[in-house]
C-alpha cells in the first residue's frame, strides 16, 4: 500500500492548497486538497455545503474522502475541520511512516488569505471572532498529529514549502 508522503493540517489561510500544491510539484507526486475534492463532488462551495448539510453530515462526507487521500500516494491537503475526526487515521498514517506538517499562521495573517467575504465555514458570523475561536480548539488536534509546526505568517509559498520539505528530509527517530 503506497501513502501520501506528506500530509499538511491547519486552520484556513495557513496556506495547505498553495504550499502543498507547490511541495507536490516539486516532489514530482499527485497533490489532493480534499477541501476541493469534497467541492468537485457535491458541485457546491465547501462553505454552502457545510451550510446546506449541516456540519455532521459535512464531516461525515469529508472523513471519507480524507481516508480515500491517505490512501493514495502525493501530497495531501486536509481541511481544517477534518483532523480532529481524522486522528486515528493520522496516527496509523504516521506509524506507517508518513510524515504530518502543522502549517500555523496568526489571526493578522490568516484572515487576509481566507477573506472576509470567501465561502468558507469559517465566515459565517464573526470572521475574526469564528478563526480565533476554531484555531484555538483545534491546536492541540493539529499539534498531536504534527512531526513539525511550519509557521506560514510572514512567509511566501516558496520559502514555506522549502520549511515543509526540510521536515521531509530530517531523519526519523
Amino acid at each position: 500500500m503506497s501513502i501520501p508522503r506528506l500530509v499538511l493540517v491547519g486552520p484556513p489561510g495557513a496556506g495547505k492548497s498553495a504550499v502543498g500544491a507547490e511541495a507536490a510539484q516539486r516532489l514530482a507526486v499527485p497533490f489532493v486538497d480534499t477541501d476541493t475534492v469534497l467541492a468537485e463532488r457535491s458541485g457546491t462551495s465547501v462553505g454552502e455545503l457545510f451550510v446546506d448539510l449541516g456540519e455532521e453530515r459535512f464531516r461525515e462526507l469529508e472523513e471519507q474522502i480524507v481516508a480515500e487521500a491517505l490512501a493514495a500516494d502525493g501530497v495531501v491537503a486536509l481541511g481544517s475541520g477534518a483532523v480532529e475526526r481524522a486522528a486515528s487515521r493520522l496516527e496509523r498514517y504516521v506509524a506507517d511512516g508518513g510524515t504530518v506538517v502543522f502549517l500555523d499562521v496568526s489571526l493578522a495573517a490568516g484572515m487576509p488569505r481566507v477573506g472576509l467575504n470567501a465561502p468558507r465555514s469559517v465566515a459565517l458570523g464573526s470572521p475574526r471572532s469564528q478563526f480565533s475561536s476554531m484555531a484555538a480548539r483545534r491546536r492541540p488536534a493539529y499539534e498531536a498529529v504534527a512531526a513539525a509546526v511550519v509557521d506560514t505568517s510572514g512567509t511566501d509559498v516558496g520559502d514555506a514549502t522549502d520549511a515543509v520539505l526540510a521536515v521531509l528530509e530530517r531523519p526519523r527517530n
